[in-house]
């Protein structure tokens, strides 16, 4: 079911990215019209969803079919996730806050969280803080560069 909701919204991201203006008649070219990365990202979803779709029929072909409920840890992690996503998008961006500052901050708290009960029971979260700081400022820092550098993208 997951796969084909998927699909759905790839394809719908396909067809948006495609109706969107092109900008050729102001000498854009074609590898900048704005609807070249989300296509291609939509491309992304689409396939990913078609692997999931074949995974449950070969699922089913093997008589593997029961449907099992979803792991309650499944199901936090994905209420985490959903949180944080929306707590960066509505509470850290637009608000004053430079975008690498916010993206940092939304990547830390991303990787600490996931991974806090883990850290936790080996013992390890002050390890988990250090990694998830170091990799939430290198990573915040190089899509803050790409972006504004190479892409020219004005970010908020």
């Amino acid at each position: 079911m997951s796969g084909a909701i998927w699909f759905v919204i790839g394809a719908a991201i396909i067809v948006g990215s495609w109706n969107m203006d092109r900008l050729e008649r102001q000498g854009v070219q074609w590898f900048a019209a704005p609807g070249l990365v989300p296509g291609i990202l939509g491309v992304f979803i689409v396939a990913a969803a078609a692997i999931i779709v074949g995974r449950s029929f070969l699922r089913l072909a093997r008589g593997d079919a029961g449907t099992r409920a979803p792991e309650a840890g499944f199901l936090r992690r994905t209420a985490l996730t959903l949180a944080v996503c929306l707590a960066f998008a509505v509470g850290l961006i637009g608000h004053g806050l430079p975008f690498g500052v916010a993206a940092a901050i939304y990547l830390f708290l991303h990787i600490f969280l996931l991974q806090f009960r883990e850290r936790r029971a080996n013992g390890e979260i002050v390890r988990g803080a250090l990694v998830a700081t170091a990799i939430a400022v290198c990573v915040a820092t190089a899509v803050t560069l790409v972006f504004q550098e190479l892409f020219l993208v004005r970010l908020p």
